[in-house]
């Protein structure tokens, strides 16, 4: 038992130091010029450190999930370290695969989102059981980008340009999750509890509504939909 602690406190560990890091660069990718060297180099650091925090967050769940006080806590923990990961995976495979021409039907590709709808489909039914609006609410926004990136695979790229927004949802949404792990880690500062529900629900609808804006801002200028002249070219 003594040797399992401190593997899960090395796990721990490694997962606090990764979390640091992806906060402190995560805005670096996102506001310089995309396809630039500094947002390549940047943006592959966010990746390494946002890769490490899922996986050592699932690994974190370990202990909790066997905890009978805490089995709970685990088992939503460990879905948002799957959503975590799962747009991470999405948002970096939609960039390698941006020459397209077809549907995709690797397991590299469905196995997550498939996993995001299955999982949160199982998990959305304990937080109804249980009364639990929070596991509930995270349940439906799994399935929802879960359904969102079947659908991104298993159809013909409507425009060349297709990839890059699939790319901004799946990293944005990343980003997304790191800033609420800060805030989150940090609820009893804010004079709030680890699972209430605004601390979650909150950062996330704010964080959401930009990315919904930012998004809609680049499809405009990737389909010409805003100008009489040929979409601009994203590096």
């Amino acid at each position: 038992m003594g040797a399992m602690q401190r593997l899960f406190q090395t796990v721990l560990a490694v997962h606090i130091a990764a979390g640091v890091v992806s906060l402190l660069v995560f805005s670096v990718p996102l506001v310089t010029k995309k396809g630039g060297r500094t947002h390549r180099r940047v943006g592959w650091v966010y990746v390494a450190a946002a890769a490490t925090v899922a996986i050592t967050g699932f690994l974190s769940c370990i202990p909790l999930v066997s905890s009978p006080l805490r089995w709970r806590a685990g088992i939503f923990l460990a879905y948002v370290s799957l959503l975590a990961g799962a747009s991470l995976q999405f948002g970096m495979r939609a960039l390698r695969t941006k020459g397209r021409a077809g549907a995709s039907r690797a397991a590299i590709d469905l196995v997550p989102p498939l996993l995001l709808v299955a999982v949160g489909a199982l998990l959305a039914a304990f937080g109804i059981h249980r009364s639990m609006v929070l596991y509930v609410l995270f349940a439906a926004l799994g399935v929802v980008l879960g359904v969102a990136q079947l659908r991104f695979w298993l159809t013909p790229p409507a425009h060349e340009r297709v990839w890059f927004l699939a790319h901004m949802t799946g990293m944005g949404t990343s980003c997304i999750t790191t800033v609420t792990a800060f805030i989150v880690v940090n609820a009893r500062r804010l004079g709030m509890r680890t699972f209430d529900l605004p601390l979650w629900a909150g950062p996330i609808a704010v964080l959401a509504i930009g990315l919904t804006l930012w998004r809609r801002y680049y499809a405009r200028r990737l389909t010409g939909n805003d100008a009489p002249a040929a979409a601009p070219k994203v590096q």
